[in-house]
């Protein structure tokens, strides 16, 4: 490859490109990005070749070996997220100078939020776009581990969802309960089975699916059957009559009402999770940021009682430590 000076000669277009790069490695692959970024293969491998001739060495492996790093590629991604925290540092200085609302506000949800009435977003988004209307809000879906990695790694300035494990590096705080239900489809052998011949060790010996952040489990003694990272995937294999599962009551509401699912021991076995909003503890934040955030705290609701931790549900569930609400 012919070496250009990239050191001292680093333009707008090399920026597209290291963007590029670095979702097709957030994402795992040339095929995941071009699904994801909606981009045609030959846009995304024609690119990724400029980057390299640009750079004058080899950043990736790609064919029937599958997708990997080159040495020198570990050390550009290292660079590029270094580079692009220190861009948006930049522009959150210069944003909290001119003190306007303006620029990109990215925030990262769980799925399914929208149909819980306990949520505040909706309020929230309201309240915002009424304080910042010169602001563009993105808003992502995507699970509770993969939210915490990015906005540790910058690509998202705010998370919501039910965090598990508190990470050091981030600060959470409540924003409203979520009340989960242990249910089981019409086609179940529980289904038609009575209240009173249930108990919690006769239902853990059913095949369960967990979700695959949560690692949730009935009992000491019996491993999850199947894992799912989305609830439309866990809803699916409950309807299928061959697992049980937790849904949050709002999700599962259509199908109880329809007598398509049941709730199994609701008191025993069903729990109540946080749900949190997550930011990074160090670094500058935007003038933005912080009024979102604002707007989050203006309309959550009051916290009636303290939800029960979640994790593996009812008591066999580890506490999260506590974290001071804003």
């Amino acid at each position: 490859m012919n070496q250009t000076n990239v050191g001292q000669k680093l333009f707008y277009k090399d920026f597209r490109l290291l963007r590029l790069f670095a979702e097709i490695v957030r994402l795992g692959g040339f095929a995941q990005a071009q699904a994801a970024l909606n981009l045609g293969q030959s846009t995304v491998s024609n690119q990724m070749s400029e980057l390299e001739q640009q750079l004058g060495f080899r950043l990736c492996h790609r064919g029937r070996g599958g997708f990997r790093l080159t040495e020198e590629g570990e050390q550009v991604i290292e660079a590029t997220r270094a580079l692009f925290e220190s861009v948006g540092s930049f522009e959150a200085r210069m944003a909290s100078l001119r003190d306007g609302l303006v620029g990109d506000l990215t925030v990262h949800i769980v799925d399914h939020v929208s149909s819980n009435p306990a949520s505040p977003l909706p309020d929230a988004i309201d309240l915002f776009t009424q304080k910042a209307p010169d602001a563009r809000l993105r808003i992502h879906v995507d699970t509770p581990d993969n939210i915490e990695l990015s906005v540790l790694d910058g690509s998202c300035d705010i998370g919501i969802g039910a965090f598990f494990h508190h990470g050091a590096s981030l600060r959470y705080d409540w924003l409203f309960d979520e009340r989960q239900l242990l249910v089981c489809g019409r086609r179940h052998p529980l289904f038609a089975q009575g209240d009173t011949t249930l108990n919690p060790d006769a239902i853990s010996a059913h095949p369960f699916v967990s979700r695959s952040y949560l690692r949730q489990q009935l009992s000491d003694a019996q491993e999850p059957a199947s894992f799912a990272a989305h609830m439309e995937a866990v809803a699916l294999m409950i309807l299928s009559g061959r697992y049980l599962g937790y849904l949050p009551d709002h999700l599962a509401a259509p199908w109880i009402q329809r007598d398509e699912m049941r709730v199994l021991l609701e008191g025993e076995m069903g729990y109540t999770a946080p749900f949190e909003f997550v930011r990074r503890v160090d670094g500058p934040r935007s003038a933005v940021v912080e009024t979102f955030t604002d707007c989050l705290v203006a309309a959550r609701h009051p916290r009636a009682t303290p939800g029960q931790p979640h994790g593996r549900p009812v008591p066999r569930a580890e506490a999260a430590p506590a974290r001071p609400q804003a």
